[in-house]
């Protein structure tokens, strides 16, 4: 380890340790602590110990677990801004205005014209897309950083992470209804205390005799964060890596079009929701792109130096979020 990192790691172990504690102590006093809860600050803390000799996987996860942590404290974030005006009436106006579909009683938006014109085979393909989109993500961040090892391929769940940080954030300060919602409640005052439904998503449960849909939904964090609509705006981040990185982008591409359909199908949201869901996905891209320019030119400025090991005498370390090594992994 090179000079100062024992003391660094040592850092790090007590700020993740404190950080941890007080996850688990959220819980614990809420009463709602877990042997999941448990499990996850374990994994975060082994991360955490095994950075240094971990460190390309370690630096792909750790967004993802800060993400998960967040996600999960949403609820605890939702008690205490619950005197914020819930958004009921604007989203469902809006899209009546800009995609409203005329039908014999009037206008309606497209996801309430889906839930009377469904299929099977719609029900399957759109249940697939909403149940799979993120491990789709995964697979191919994964195969950008771990296969290809495309340059700058670290910074794509970094980008994940900004993504929903920013969504979360407006979620909480700017709360919206979906579509089921207005479909169950109108579009009058609130009803802060409605539970989270799967919506469509039922029939996909139904169709094959599970209640994936209706489990998930039932411990979801949040039932007003309709818009911006992550589900969209995160596969569509997925695009615009893969045409920045050229690998994927058919595969991407079709993930994008498929969710962006599934997220309306299944009365989740309004197109409005996945358009200003993807301008979030371009902000986060975009932060983390020029972010990467600037990171890099500050490390050059101090090149550190390690023992004499094998003839050599200095290094510079990748100057790359992450630890990601430009020299051995050029960008085409």
């Amino acid at each position: 380890m090179e000079p100062g990192g024992e003391r660094r790691a040592g850092v790090r172990m007590a700020v993740a340790s404190v950080v941890v504690a007080v996850f688990l102590g959220a819980h614990a006093a809420s009463g709602r602590l877990t042997l999941v809860h448990v499990l996850f600050a374990g994994v975060c803390l082994l991360a955490v110990l095994m950075l240094d000799r971990w460190r390309p996987v370690t630096m792909f996860f750790l967004p993802l677990f800060v993400l998960l942590g967040v996600y999960d404290l949403q609820r605890f974030l939702v008690a205490r801004v619950a005197s914020v005006p819930v958004h009921v009436a604007e989203l469902h106006t809006w899209e009546l205005a800009w995609f409203g579909i005329p039908t014999a009683t009037g206008r309606v938006t497209p996801a309430a014209w889906f839930q009377t014109h469904t299929s099977a085979v719609l029900d399957l393909i759109c249940g697939l897309a909403y149940l799979g989109y993120f491990t789709l993500f995964m697979v191919m961040a994964a195969w950008w950083r771990f296969g290809l090892r495309r340059d700058r391929s670290q910074l794509v769940t970094w980008a994940t992470l900004l993504l929903h940080l920013g969504g979360y954030l407006v979620h909480l300060t700017y709360p919206t209804a979906p579509p089921w919602y207005v479909d169950r409640y109108g579009l009058g005052p609130a009803v802060l205390t409605a539970p989270a439904e799967a919506a469509g998503a039922t029939r996909f449960d139904e169709l094959l005799g599970i209640s994936w849909f209706a489990n998930s939904y039932t411990n979801s964090a949040n039932v007003f964060g309709a818009c911006p609509s992550l589900h969209v705006g995160q596969i569509f981040l997925a695009v615009l890596f893969a045409w920045r990185f050229r690998s994927l982008r058919i595969v991407a591409t079709t993930g994008w079009l498929v969710v962006v359909l599934a997220s309306v199908y299944l009365n989740h949201h309004y197109i409005v929701d996945g358009l200003v869901g993807m301008a979030f996905a371009v902000g986060a891209y975009a932060l983390v792109v020029t972010g990467n320019r600037w990171w890099p030119t500050r490390l050059s400025r101090a090149p550190r130096r390690t023992p004499a090991r094998s003839g050599i005498t200095e290094r510079q370390e990748p100057a790359v979020l992450g630890g990601h090594d430009r020299r051995r992994w050029p960008e085409e």
